[in-house]
């Protein structure tokens, strides 16, 4: 080939990578995509917004039925005490009655058990109670019982005091943590309540008002004897206060 003849071949035509209409496209495709992701939005917020106060309110519900069922456990409880009190209690008297008697003596043995401390029990019986309910009748007998067994509760001071309806006209005082000196002292107490109460028994052999007996018995405990011991020696003490003429005080000994 010769110097002067060259190959001369027209330029290729270079479009430009993005052209105005091409962006316009793009650009109404991106407000389309933007006003979606808007409306999507929007619908969102609404949900979260129904789904929040949906909440709220479920929250404020469930906070109400706690509220309820806080104030009927409280109710409950209310309710299981007082039915226990009532199941303790001797409808005629107002003081323990039998059952708790039995519950509280145990209880206490065991304790005092542990403590090796004194341990008294007093068995009171009003003397010659048949002949009043003969003479004045049941209601006035009724009555009589209550004022007496009020005197009794009367004498047990302490917490760990007890004064119990034990059967009958039978009161018995469980005094914890007392020795035989403390537990005369308090049945010295009860017949002095009684001998103020001044309630006229003609019926009596032994005066003219009411009076009563009692046994008075001291152990400590120990885990080689049960607490069934303390009750017999208090009931044999006060079965010798009745054989010995009654309106006194019999404090348990082995010679009995």
């Amino acid at each position: 080939m010769s110097p002067s003849t060259v190959n001369c071949e027209p330029f290729a035509t270079v479009e430009p990578e993005t052209s105005p209409e091409r962006l316009i496209q793009e650009l109404a495709q991106l407000r389309l995509e933007l006003e979606i992701l808007q409306r999507e939005k929007l619908d969102l917020e609404i949900m979260l917004e129904n789904i929040t106060e949906h909440a709220d309110a479920i929250e404020v519900e469930l906070r109400a039925r706690n509220q309820d069922v806080q104030e009927l456990n409280e109710r409950l409880a209310l309710a299981n005490k007082e039915l226990e009190q009532l199941a303790s209690v001797d409808g005629l008297t107002g003081i323990a009655n039998r059952r708790r008697f039995d519950m509280t003596l145990e209880r206490e043995w065991k304790r005092l058990t542990r403590a090796q401390k004194p341990f008294s029990l007093i068995l009171g019986d009003i003397d010659y109670f048949k002949r009043y309910n003969d003479t004045y009748g049941h209601q006035a007998g009724d009555y009589c019982l209550q004022k007496v067994c009020q005197a009794c509760h009367a004498c047990a001071k302490r917490a760990t005091d007890l004064a119990a309806r034990y059967g009958g006209e039978e009161i018995a005082l469980i005094l914890p943590d007392t020795d035989s000196i403390g537990a005369m002292y308090i049945a010295q107490e009860i017949r002095q309540r009684i001998r103020e109460l001044n309630i006229k028994h003609e019926a009596s052999p032994i005066g003219r008002t009411l009076s009563m007996s009692l046994g008075v018995a001291t152990v400590i405990p120990h885990n080689r004897i049960q607490p069934t011991l303390l009750v017999n020696q208090a009931d044999m003490a006060l079965y010798q206060a009745k054989q010995n003429g009654r309106n006194r005080i019999i404090l348990f000994d082995k010679s009995l």
